[in-house]
């Protein structure tokens, strides 16, 4: 479960540690869009609203408003909140909620309200689940119970003594 978890969100810390590393981000750029941007160098904050999607190489984040807050020298990110049909996309998987916040200097990342990972047809469901980047990983359910959907490969499942979903059906 916590490898399922971490491959799904380790490209997704990848790209947004990406975002303060000044080497990283001149040889893969980051792109963000959205129909309006409003910076306020005062508070060293910027919203992007409307259809958002940042992008950072192959993975894809998409909200309908994406906060940047940065450190008061703004050289850093102190947090990003995403909000509104948050949807992310990696090669390794995506997922869903309607509000995630990422605190890069604790390397965590929150998915808020109806959030779900998905890795080939795995699934896991919460009303909250908080991923750190060492692998741990909170699933909280407060309106619904948590829910996780494994499927297991006929070999690894063989050899631990069950069989797999295919091999009963066979039966």
């Amino acid at each position: 479960m916590r490898f399922f978890i971490l491959l799904v969100l380790l490209s997704f810390f990848l790209a947004v540690n990406s975002f303060s590393s000044e080497e990283k981000v001149n040889s893969i750029p980051v792109v963000i869009e959205a129909q309006k941007l409003n910076y306020n160098d005062k508070k060293k904050v910027a919203v992007y609203i409307g259809n958002v999607i940042a992008q950072h190489g192959q993975t894809i984040l998409k909200g309908d408003k994406l906060t940047i807050y940065f450190t008061p020298d703004g050289k850093e990110i102190r947090k990003i909140v995403v909000e509104g049909n948050v949807y992310l996309k990696d090669p390794r998987g995506e997922g869903w909620c309607q509000q995630l916040i990422y605190y890069p200097f604790q390397e965590k990342v929150v998915l808020i309200g109806n959030a779900k990972l998905k890795q080939g047809k795995n699934l896991i469901v919460g009303d909250k689940i908080i991923a750190y980047k060492d692998g741990r990983v909170e699933v909280i359910g407060v309106k619904e119970r948590v829910k996780t959907i494994i499927y297991s490969e006929g070999k690894v499942a063989a050899s631990a003594g069950f069989k797999s979903p295919k091999s009963r059906k066979n039966k």
